[in-house]
């Protein structure tokens, strides 16, 4: 298996640096972009109770989430001196506020007085942090400002009453926090992260969106989903590509962090070629790429679904059966065709057709340019309204590819110009549930005009993604996940296994983030 792992892993580094040289601004791809840093093969093995054992919830409480640099905000957040955001972890509180203009602490959110949280949500422009219990108030530099009934409390002295801090420290206009008075500097444990964003770092980025929901499965289960793109053959088939294959995404492994590059590198095998279907849209009708099967939306929630040998049936857009020859289909392609649709579905996939590309793109590219510089052509002309300094310069790959890197423990930062960032975190003390938030990260327009997103839209655990409009396509894509993850989740708690097998290669990310966590958290006893 290690022979086989490591032919894989030369093919696709081989596959990839191939690509880079033919990139239309192959002088300017940056150094980081053209590292190779795999894991060497296995160990594979994960354990079960890592995810379903509360012991391990304890564990991380006081050996990960009192200890590891976590991104806490941004400063998109704080609009004013006096905003004030308060961050959970687990069953810790913090308090996140603006003192100055370009100043922020980080306190523990607690009372001095009787323990009652100081704030449990935002808040706007305050001149004091005030209990609502008793009424205990500090200024927003921590300093005490009131005790009501002071003589009640008889040798309080007031100037070791102050806030308690926690390390805080600002990468890339994200807030992190640490609560380990003895944490290394934020600098050591990112490393050379910040060498990946040469081209538009993260410091000239908004946010763009923030939207958040509670998942009914444990944090790393769902973190995990979102760290390989070995589930797209399956569970996203209709964001196929003509280049896709089993191994179409280039993995990296470095200290604290990992990288993957979804590029479609390799072009040995791609998919079959299917007679076009006269309804297909990308949205209601569309073919599965693999098999041919054709998922058409007939009305009331039912899927047609027919194959090219002539079977077919109707689904709900759960995959339930209702009636015909044909009884099983991918539920992910019933869900897509059958399920809550976005009014630009339509036209985000006429906008996949040649006819639909500017006259100014069509002009560089000519007719037989390939899928990878079509879409990054077109992500530089949009990119001409808002960053023109670089658009021209901007490599193909940081365009065309979907780039994800996963810093430990929790946060999902994308590279180049895609905007998606993610983290995963327990939902409050249940081990059983996570927060899964996804924020967009936005280029600053070179014009300095622009309105960040300050407040996060929260979705209630059973709402579709789809209510977040300003996410959109990325809803769906969603829906297909989450179709998966609580019964990821309630499958691990059935299995006969103790252990979960972790791929060599593209799963490394996952195998990376395992080998951390044992150092940080290790096992029970």
């Amino acid at each position: 298996m290690a022979e086989a792992v490591d032919n894989g892993v030369r093919t696709m580094d081989d596959a990839f640096t191939a690509m880079l040289e033919a990139d239309s601004n192959a002088a300017n791809i940056t150094d980081a972009m053209r590292r190779n840093q795999p894991m060497p093969p296995g160990p594979s093995l994960v354990p079960v109770a890592r995810y379903i054992d509360r012991r391990y919830h304890e564990l991380e409480k006081e050996k990960l989430w009192r200890r590891v640099w976590q991104m806490a905000a941004h400063e998109d957040d704080f609009e004013n001196v006096g905003d004030v955001v308060p961050y959970d972890i687990a069953d810790r509180s913090y308090l996140i506020v603006r003192v100055a203009d370009d100043e922020y602490k980080a306190y523990y959110n607690a009372c001095l007085h009787r323990g009652r949280k100081l704030r449990e949500s935002p808040a706007k422009s305050l001149d004091e942090l005030r209990c609502p219990f008793h009424g205990w108030a500090w200024n927003l530099d921590g300093s005490l400002k009131q005790v009501p009934c002071a003589y009640d409390f008889a040798g309080l002295k007031r100037e070791e009453e102050s806030l308690p801090e926690v390390k805080l420290e600002r990468w890339g206009r994200f807030i992190f926090l640490n609560p380990d008075p003895d944490a290394e500097p934020l600098a050591d444990h990112l490393g050379d992260l910040g060498t990946h964003f040469e081209i538009l770092p993260y410091d000239r980025r908004f946010k763009q969106a923030h939207v958040a929901k509670v998942i009914r499965a444990n944090w790393k289960v769902v973190q995990e989903a979102f760290m390989e793109s070995y589930h797209v053959l399956m569970t996203h088939p209709q964001i196929l590509t003509g280049g896709a294959h089993d191994l179409c995404t280039k993995y990296d492994a470095f200290e604290n962090y990992s990288r993957a590059i979804r590029c479609g590198a390799l072009e040995t095998e791609g998919l079959p070629s299917w007679e076009p279907y006269e309804n297909e849209n990308g949205a209601t009708c569309l073919r599965h790429p693999l098999n041919g099967w054709i998922y058409e939306h007939i009305g009331d929630g039912v899927v047609e679904v027919s194959t090219p040998k002539g079977l077919s049936g109707k689904f709900t857009s759960d995959a339930k059966w209702l009636e015909g020859e044909l009884k099983d289909a991918n539920p992910h392609m019933c869900l897509w065709a059958g399920g809550y649709q976005l009014g630009a579905d339509a036209a985000t996939a006429r906008a996949r057709d040649m006819s639909q590309i500017p006259d100014e793109v069509k002009a560089r590219l000519g007719e037989n340019a390939h899928p990878r510089q079509v879409m990054a052509e077109m992500q530089r002309f949009m990119l001409q309204g808002v960053v023109p300094s670089i658009a021209e310069s901007i490599p193909d790959v940081e365009l065309h590819s979907s780039i994800f890197f996963t810093v430990f423990p929790n946060w999902h930062p994308w590279g180049s110009f895609n905007l998606i960032n993610y983290r995963f975190r327990p939902n409050g003390d249940n081990h059983e549930e996570c927060i899964m938030e996804c924020m967009y990260m936005a280029p600053i327009p070179e014009n300095g005009e622009y309105e960040p997103a300050r407040e996060i839209h929260w979705l209630d655990v059973d709402e579709d993604w789809t209510n977040a409009p300003e996410l959109g396509m990325l809803t769906k894509i969603f829906n297909q996940d989450l179709r998966n993850l609580p019964f990821v989740f309630q499958g691990m708690k059935a299995t006969a296994r103790e252990h979960l097998r972790v791929g060599d290669y593209n799963e490394l990310k996952l195998r990376h983030f395992h080998q951390l966590y044992e150092q940080w958290v290790g096992d029970v006893d």
